[in-house]
């Protein structure tokens, strides 16, 4: 039971951290432009998901580093509230894949397949950097 709640309170953090990072964006955001001038490239693509999708590998990578060098297992009580809880909350692959739906729903073909690879690629680097400096900041001597 005690598993269940960490992972529920971190899932609740993780969700509030995702959707205030969502209106953040949203606020600074320009907003769609007057004609004859075309929509702001900042419009073109969903921009909060690709930030949290980024910032959210980023940090995994590091907390798994840091999980590791404590020794803590898969069901440690860190790695439910941090890792399953809170950045499972946080990240938004869920979001991720619907948003690619939609783009290529609008006929966006072009955008669909940029933010796919920018959220794949760079999703990616972020885990590997997250886990490679976790790693040396934790010294747990593991390689990526």
């Amino acid at each position: 039971m005690l598993k269940l709640l960490l992972v529920f309170l971190g899932g609740g953090l993780g969700s509030m951290g995702r959707y205030g990072i969502g209106q953040l964006i949203a606020h600074w955001t320009p907003k769609d432009l007057e004609p004859p001038q075309s929509t702001h490239w900042l419009n073109m693509y969903p921009l909060a998901t690709l930030m949290v999708n980024l910032i959210g590998c980023a940090i995994i990578g590091g907390a798994w580093a840091w999980v590791i060098s404590r020794g803590n297992g898969q069901q440690s009580p860190a790695m439910l509230f941090l890792i399953v809880g809170i950045l499972g909350g946080f990240t938004t692959f869920s979001s991720f894949g619907w948003e690619t739906l939609e783009l290529i729903q609008n006929q966006r073909p072009g955008a669909a397949a940029v933010y796919v690879v920018a959220s794949l690629l760079f999703g990616l680097l972020g885990v590997f950097g997250g886990y490679t400096i976790g790693s040396a900041a934790f010294s747990t001597g593991a390689t990526t």
